[in-house]
């Protein structure tokens, strides 16, 4: 079984029964990104979608709105039936088209770009968007599926227009594997936030400003900002408003013949707000989850109640091996955990699987108040922990073990059964490590024993593509070199590689041997590097 060393985090398995979370796994970074958006830890993902609101940074933009309307035209052109097209992050090939007019998808995916990664699909990224927009817009919870793959080119045309009449609207919905019902759902759900923008669509708001939009629920709407059913209500009121409903021109009015397509019955059940957030939670999820037939989705993400996240675990100039890093405790209301009333500490076993004498304690984080808060009002609180090993005989594994002080009660979490998995054939020298200028150089030390082995650096270069905000991602190998310098049984060596422009900020792994023995550092960042490379 693959060893895995100061992995980079990760999440769940797709199978067809719910697993467990086994640490680490390569969703770990979307879980981050969906679970760390303010606090001591923060990624900073819906920042774009909060407040949930028209010209929060530019004029007549509605981010929320723009990432939903990025999602759906992206998923439009599936073919259920043929297992092709759906969210795969085609439409970045795609904005030459009459049907994706606008400035919507490359401000989606400009601000998507900042968590782009070999972690995180930017169609993933893209479905992620959708949860995150409804969520800051006050309306449901839409599961989030990760494992999306990106297309490399554009996909077939067909993305519906207002001008078309309903019955290519119905048809091309069907396509997709959606029915009448499906589609007016869909529609409304979507046109909830948002509007239509002159510069696109001067034939339909009789204005061509850049910055002036005409909002689906009336320009003097106070619910604009929010994710609820007034679209609906409106329509069938007869509510001026939405000039998808009642535009001057009934040719472009898409959003009439849509709602009408089954005499109301769906329109009418949506009345009904808390039919409609139910219903929309189900059909962003379903739009969101149409990918091709060769992707496999993972499991529902769920926020981890346990997370470790080891940042050091090198050799020291002392000779012994630093450890440390943090221990993400989930204490949202229902764990039966208290961020005031908490105590943390690790237990771990030597290189041979023994256990090793005393324990790691942790002390809680302050900064901040020492607590990170998420997606569907998640809450987090952490622990930082920093030891050192003894290099003859290492680590192997970790169990962490969280203590409620005034009751005395201790959870032990074991990742399931197997301990949290430490490596130490080959440990990632970030000290000795450094970026200076265009030059890259990355120091690892082996365990002696498995210094003849194979040592690859696996360096992710962001490759432009040109009319595309999202680069390529390309991984190039780079042999390591055996250095002079030895320590505590482990011998130090180098990679060394040029950087472009684009690629400054980047990720790599190390990895070490192959097949049942290899052992992998992954998932490192090169922008925390200094331009310094220390001696050891």
């Amino acid at each position: 079984m693959r060893q895995h060393a100061l992995a980079g985090l990760a999440l769940l398995q797709a199978s067809s029964t719910i697993a467990e979370y086994v640490w680490p796994s390569i969703y770990d970074e979307l879980e981050d990104i969906m679970m760390l958006q303010s606090g001591y830890i923060r990624k900073g993902f819906s920042d774009a979608v909060s407040p949930c609101s028209f010209g929060t940074n530019v004029e007549g933009r509605q981010n929320a709105a723009e990432w939903i309307r990025t999602a759906y035209h992206d998923m439009a052109t599936h073919d259920a039936a043929a297992g092709t097209g759906g969210l795969d992050a085609s439409i970045m090939f795609e904005l030459d088209r009459d049907e994706n007019v606008g400035s919507a998808f490359n401000n989606t995916f400009g601000f998507l770009s900042n968590y782009y990664s070999v972690r995180a699909s930017a169609s993933d990224l893209v479905a992620l968007a959708v949860v995150a927009a409804t969520n800051r817009c006050d309306g449901p919870k839409v599961p989030f599926r990760a494992g999306r793959i990106d297309a490399t080119e554009a996909g077939p045309l067909g993305v519906p227009k207002p001008e078309e009449d309903l019955t290519t609207h119905t048809n091309r919905f069907a396509t997709a594997g959606f029915n009448t019902s499906d589609m007016i759902e869909m529609v409304a759900c979507g046109h909830t936030l948002g509007g239509v923008h002159g510069v696109n669509f001067p034939q339909i708001t009789g204005n061509s400003s850049e910055g002036q939009v005409s909002r689906f629920e009336g320009d003097n709407s106070t619910s604009s900002a929010e994710f609820d059913n007034v679209v609906v209500t409106q329509y069938l009121n007869g509510t001026p408003g939405n000039l998808l409903v009642l535009g001057g021109n009934d040719t472009t009015n898409s959003d009439k013949r849509v709602f009408g397509a089954d005499a109301n019955e769906t329109m009418n059940a949506l009345a009904d707000p808390a039919v409609f957030q139910t219903k929309c939670a189900d059909i962003l999820e379903r739009m969101i989850n149409s990918v091709p037939s060769t992707v496999a989705l993972t499991d529902v993400i769920e926020p981890v109640e346990i997370k470790p996240y080891v940042n050091t675990l090198g050799l020291n100039s002392n000779g012994t091996i630093d450890f440390g890093g943090r221990i993400r405790v989930r204490t949202t209301a229902g764990t039966g955990r208290n961020n005031n009333d908490l105590a943390v500490h690790l237990t771990y076993a030597d290189r041979n699987g023994a256990n090793a004498s005393g324990t790691i304690t942790s002390t809680q984080a302050t900064y901040l108040g020492g607590t990170s808060s998420g997606l569907f009002r998640e809450v987090f609180s952490w622990f930082e922990f920093a030891t050192t090993l003894d290099p003859s005989t290492g680590a192997s594994k970790f169990n962490v073990h969280v203590t409620t002080p005034s009751t005395g009660v201790v959870e032990t979490f074991d990742n399931v059964g197997q301990g949290f998995p430490l490596v130490d054939a080959v440990l990632y020298q970030q000290p000795q490590s450094c970026r200076v200028a265009g030059n890259l150089t990355i120091t690892a030390a082996v365990r002696k024993d498995r210094a003849e082995e194979a040592l690859t650096l696996g360096l992710v270069h962001k490759v432009p593509r040109q009319g595309v905000v999202i680069d390529a991602l390309e991984v190039r190998p780079v042999a390591f070199e055996k250095t002079s310098v030895e320590k505590s049984g482990y011998i130090l060596f180098q990679a060394h590689s040029s950087l472009s422009v684009d690629s400054y900020s980047t990720t790599f792994d190390v990895t070490l041997g192959e097949g049942d023995a290899q052992s992998t550092i992954e998932f490192q960042r090169t922008n925390v590097l200094t331009d310094t490379c220390k001696s050891l």
